[in-house]
C-alpha cells in the first residue's frame, strides 16, 4: 500500500512540474496578432485555461511511465546510443537498482540538465 501510495505522490510531483514547464512555455511564447499590426497579443485567462486543459487532455491519455527503465528505454529517452548510456553508468552518472533498471528520476535529471545546457 505504501508503495502505490508513492508512485501516486511521485506522479503528482511530475505532472505538476509537467504543467508548470508547460506554462513556463505559453508565456514565453512571442504573440502576435494579425489583426492587431503585428504587435503583441496577450491571450485571455479563458484562452490560458483551455490551452491547458487541452494540455491536460493529451497528458491524461499518455501511458504511465515506469518507474525503473532499462538501459535501451534510457538511452531513447535521452537520445543517446545504448553504447553511451552504459558508458554513463560506468562514469556514475547514473546508477542502476537491484533490478538492473535506471530509476526515471535520474533520467529526468538528465534531460534537465541537458536542457539547461542547451
Amino acid at each position: 500500500m505504501t508503495k502505490a501510495i508513492d508512485e501516486l505522490r511521485a506522479a503528482a510531483v511530475r505532472l505538476k512540474r509537467d504543467v508548470d514547464e508547460l506554462v513556463r512555455k505559453i508565456e514565453e511564447l512571442p504573440w502576435t496578432d494579425a489583426a492587431s499590426g503585428g504587435r503583441d497579443a496577450h491571450l485571455t485567462e479563458e484562452q490560458m485555461l483551455v490551452l491547458m486543459q487541452r494540455a491536460m487532455d493529451v497528458y491524461e491519455r499518455q501511458p504511465p511511465r515506469p518507474v525503473h527503465v532499462t538501459i535501451t528505454q534510457a538511452a531513447a529517452i535521452l537520445g543517446l546510443s545504448r553504447h553511451t548510456v552504459s558508458k554513463k553508468l560506468k562514469a556514475g552518472e547514473f546508477r542502476l537498482n537491484r533490478c538492473g533498471r535506471i530509476p526515471i528520476e535520474q533520467i529526468d535529471m538528465a534531460l534537465a540538465r541537458s536542457r539547461k545546457q542547451s
